[in-house]
């Protein structure tokens, strides 16, 4: 009967330095968007458009009845600046930007222990309700965005994978949507300020 025990045991060890090992990468700095190396693909019928700067999206038409993925031309991107500051146990970011004339800024809070935080969406609509995860040196978030849209609650399955260049000077967030519509893939590259 002492075997079962140490086989649990031993599972535990190897599952904690597993989990020690994972590569943790520090974020922190100021970054600033770079549109020429930011992109958006979009797997829905009724393609809509995304503001870079915000993942704010608004109609722009055409190909209805179309289930193959669409690379979307850029929006204008707008300035946006996010700093980070991160620290053995959270990440802190501030997202500022301007949309339709109109600064933003956008505070969000992060544990690094995979405990549930909530925050306003990055994009400042409706609350997102997350954890994270290391994975091969990249900061994985994943929760659910709740916005509310005519006064239905509408809710937006968020995937954000944060990777840092070998140099330590170009950040890449890679933000995945899911909807009832469709899913939304969008690659921000930033570069150190």
């Amino acid at each position: 009967m002492k075997h079962p025990w140490l086989i649990v045991i031993a599972g535990v060890s190897l599952a904690g330095a597993a989990m020690a090992s994972e590569m943790v990468v520090n974020f922190s700095g100021t970054w600033v968007l770079d549109p020429a190396h930011s992109e958006l693909v979009n797997k829905r019928a009724d393609i809509r458009k995304l503001d870079v700067t915000t993942n704010r999206g608004y109609s722009v038409g055409g190909n209805e009845g179309s289930s193959r993925p669409e690379e979307l031309s850029m929006h204008p991107a707008e300035i946006l600046t996010l700093s980070i500051l991160q620290t053995d146990s959270e990440m802190q970011t501030m997202r500022q930007f301007t949309t339709e004339g109109q600064a933003q800024a956008v505070a969000q809070k992060f544990a690094l222990d995979g405990s549930q935080c909530l925050n306003v969406a990055s994009d400042g609509m409706g609350e997102f309700v997350s954890r994270t995860n290391w994975k091969n040196g990249k900061l994985i978030i994943s929760g659910a965005q709740t916005i509310t849209q005519g006064g239905q609650s509408i809710e937006i399955s968020v995937t954000e994978e944060y990777s840092i260049s070998k140099d330590g000077k170009k950040l890449t967030i890679k933000t995945t949507s899911i909807t009832g519509e469709g899913i939304t893939t969008l690659k921000q590259a930033f570069n150190k300020h």
